[in-house]
């Protein structure tokens, strides 16, 4: 698990993988706490070559990441990770 202080603004990469595979296309992602199922997905950050989300404006407390991964005809929701804000 990484942990961020609340007052960061830090890029997280995030490792997406279909069947063994990297996947960039397409990806889209959601931070929200743990029992919240996500419904909204923006846009991931792109830096050096890595896609992920920026944790800003976050209260102390867990969050997970999910990517949601438009593929057609399929639309892929996948939990990547989790973090901790302090």
């Amino acid at each position: 698990m990484t942990s961020f202080e609340r007052e960061t603004v830090e890029f997280q990469p995030v490792a997406v993988t279909l069947n063994g595979a990297p996947v960039t296309a397409g990806v889209t992602f959601a931070i929200v706490g743990p029992g919240v199922r996500p419904t909204t997905f923006s846009a991931p950050t792109t830096i050096g070559g890595q896609i992920g989300v920026m944790v800003q404006n976050l209260a102390p407390g867990g969050y997970y990441i999910w990517a949601r991964v438009a593929s057609s005809p399929e639309v892929v929701i996948l939990r990547c990770g989790y973090i901790n804000v302090k």
